[in-house]
């Protein structure tokens, strides 16, 4: 990625999953080039101590099938399938900035989705119907250590749930996050790990690792979803669920045969700035 000026980027957070914004159309970043170096100078400006520090990167471009296409990257700079929390806080903004409006539809790597800005600080998506890759029998091998319940799914990224018997405050999500997302059974490309809890009515609690911030976030989308998924599954619970995670609270809302799913949560505006990208 190749800019010759500092470039004006925006800060947001959905529930505590934090991202740094750039508008690229046409005659905002006209010198856009990804090149086989992009994924450093990302990782770079994402980095918590000498760059902005970030959970991710997105970019907001033009789109000739959709209101505007959204570009999303993890913090390690690597492109991301897919991220809730992120795609509800570029939604947000594009609608802020008159890109969009509050019913859009939007282009995530050729993938279509939809949104809702539902008021002033709150954003529902529409999300993908989820994919079961391996059931709770099929990982039976991986039960210790006060795990028991599990499920992987594709949530527009892929997902291990995985129901923690103690109390998620004394788990080492570090030590377990890494274990997990590096395991055999889940490559080539890893997974995101998600512990939970049942507790409320409806209500779950999470603690999550995510696969390309190589660490615990405070909420997770795409996470919360599969989470909701899996309380469908393992507990039989009906919609709408509640994730509770370290940096707040989404809401999942589904039909019973889990094909018409929606994520809702906050969004904050945290700070704008200008960039210089050659760092």
């Amino acid at each position: 990625m190749k800019f010759s000026e500092t470039k004006h980027f925006y800060k947001l957070h959905g529930a505590g999953n934090d991202f740094i914004i750039l508008d690229n159309r046409p005659g905002n970043c006209p010198e856009a080039v990804f090149d086989g170096t992009a994924h450093d100078r990302i990782a770079r400006i994402c980095a918590r101590h000498t760059g902005v520090g970030a959970d991710g990167f997105m970019l907001i471009s033009d789109s000739q099938r959709a209101d505007f296409a959204l570009a999303y990257y993890n913090a390690d700079g690597r492109p991301g399938e897919m991220c809730g929390n992120g795609a509800r806080c570029a939604v947000w903004l594009a609608c802020q900035l008159g890109i969009a409006p509050e019913n859009c539809t939007f282009d995530v790597w050729g993938q279509l989705y939809r949104a809702t800005v539902t008021d002033k600080y709150r954003v529902r998506l529409q999300m993908r119907p989820p994919i079961i890759l391996k059931s709770d029998a099929e990982l039976s091998a991986l039960k210790s250590d006060g795990f028991s319940a599990m499920f992987w799914l594709d949530t527009g990224v892929p997902h291990l749930v995985i129901e923690f018997a103690d109390q998620l405050d004394g788990l080492d999500v570090m030590r377990w996050g890494k274990y997990f997302r590096e395991h055999a059974l889940f490559q080539p490309s890893g997974t995101n790990v998600n512990f939970v809890q049942p507790s409320g009515d409806q209500q779950l609690t999470v603690r999550i690792y995510e696969r390309g911030v190589e660490n615990e976030t405070l909420a997770c989308g795409t996470g919360a979803v599969a989470c909701a998924v899996f309380a469908a599954k393992k507990f039989g619970w009906a919609s709408p669920v509640t994730v509770k995670s370290p940096g707040g609270w989404l809401f999942v809302d589904f039909d019973e045969a889990l094909q018409e799913i929606t994520l809702t949560g906050p969004v904050c505006e945290v700070f704008t700035g200008n960039l210089k990208l050659e760092i």
